[in-house]
């Protein structure tokens, strides 16, 4: 990747609502010019949508855990993910190395809606063991890899 399309990339990060036009001026390249690499970048796979982040606090569910799981077994994979994938307040899945399987972050409205979440994971989705984490703070959020400079 060259260092204008990071530079593209830097930019929609930060507000991906930017247009091509300030864009543009920013950078100091045309609106087709900046058209054209962001539509490269789109066909590449560089970059996979444009999204919103909203305030979980906003919304409602002001809890978030980071949940370690150990299934049963491979037999409970399938039906465990077809889970995960339809619950909207597992944010993210991970299949990790060590003691545990996967690694979840999980938003809630409360400790007991949290509680319940977990008891429903444990029960029907052939989980053997968990390890739950509470969020207090967020020092850091960056949903974009970034290419080095």
């Amino acid at each position: 990747m060259d260092q204008i399309n990071a530079k593209i990339i830097r930019e929609l990060s930060q507000n991906a609502d930017m247009t091509a036009t300030e864009l543009s001026q920013k950078l100091h390249f045309s609106v087709p010019a900046v058209n054209k690499r962001i539509r490269s970048m789109k066909n590449e796979g560089i970059i996979k949508n444009f999204t919103i982040i909203t305030d979980n606090k906003s919304i409602g569910k002001p809890i978030v855990a980071f949940i370690l799981i150990v299934l049963k077994s491979i037999e409970h994979a399938e039906a465990f993910f077809e889970y995960v994938e339809s619950d909207r307040d597992i944010l993210e899945c991970y299949a990790v190395t060590g003691e545990y399987d996967c690694l979840l972050k999980v938003c809630a409205a409360s400790v007991e809606d949290l509680d319940r979440k977990l008891s429903i994971l444990k029960t029907r989705n052939g989980v053997m063991k968990s390890y739950t984490m509470l969020s207090l703070t967020t020092h850091k959020y960056a949903p974009t890899v970034l290419a080095d400079e």
